[in-house]
């Protein structure tokens, strides 16, 4: 992102008069709104996390620690109050549990259920499943081709690189252009949050399902458990559709924001 936000210094250093003594008497809640008006650059400097940060990390690492908490029966995430230092342990253990989840989560449904039986929307885009048939026929959003015109169009493309073919290495310039265009770019992050959040929490629920599963099997364990392990793996399933259709947007967005950037770029010059 940007540099610093200026507004602040250059009212300061530009302001005379009455001008000044305003400036000098700004307030903190003042001072506070006009950086809420700069989020992004504040954000870039007070606070460590980023969006994915939160989406993909601390969202997964909390609700980990939620189940995990109910079944050993501390309930030290329900307390009714919380110190600054209490507060900082509970964020810096999700953000660390959340990573944790993301890696697990990338190997099982990135690597192993994309990888290895659908196969990745890189290749399923034009036309190059690697799931069986009847797989295809349950989710044949996943397993929709590009038309066959803009399929050529891409590959043209990708000729005068020297990438005759789909797959990964005509992915990475395609991206590459994406990235380097601030409104495909903030699209592309969009979709970013939202399947690297399914995914992990589509992991999460499997966990919470086992963990309060087990819980309810115990001697005394709490009857309600059992419904909470039962719509965990239900929001497992949903998510894991879910980062399903994200994921498959994300490569979308990126070959059809490439192949047909020349054109755009023509059309607007006219």
């Amino acid at each position: 992102m940007a540099g610093t936000p200026a507004g602040l210094s250059d009212a300061k250093t530009n302001a005379v008069g009455p001008a000044q003594n305003t400036v000098r008497q700004m307030t903190v809640p003042g001072r506070l709104r006009q950086n809420t008006a700069t989020r992004g650059h504040v954000v870039d400097q007070k606070i460590p996390f980023t969006s994915y940060d939160f989406w993909a990390y601390l969202s997964a690492g909390f609700m980990l620690l939620f189940a995990l908490d109910q079944a050993a029966g501390t309930k030290l995430l329900l307390r009714d109050s919380w110190t600054v230092v209490q507060g900082v342990i509970a964020v810096s253990v999700a953000y660390t549990v959340g990573q944790l989840v993301a890696s697990a989560s990338s190997w099982l449904y990135e690597k192993l259920l994309v990888g290895k039986l659908l196969g990745y929307p890189r290749n399923i885009l034009f036309g190059q499943p690697k799931a069986w048939r009847w797989i295809r026929r349950l989710m044949p959003t996943y397993f929709e081709a590009l038309p066959a015109e803009t399929q050529k169009a891409a590959l043209d493309k990708g000729g005068k690189l020297g990438v005759n073919k789909p797959g990964e290495a005509l992915f990475w310039p395609a991206h590459a252009y994406g990235r380097g265009t601030p409104a495909i770019a903030s699209r592309l992050d969009n979709f970013l949050n939202l399947y690297g959040f399914c995914r992990n929490t589509a992991l999460v629920g499997l966990v919470d399902a086992a963990v309060l599963y087990w819980s309810y099997l115990q001697p005394k364990g709490p009857a309600e458990h059992l419904l909470w392990a039962r719509i965990s793996l239900a929001v497992s399933f949903g998510m894991t559709l879910r980062y399903l259709k994200f994921y498959r947007h994300f490569a979308l967005e990126v070959f059809t924001a490439w192949t047909f950037a020349k054109e755009k770029d023509e059309g607007k010059k006219a």
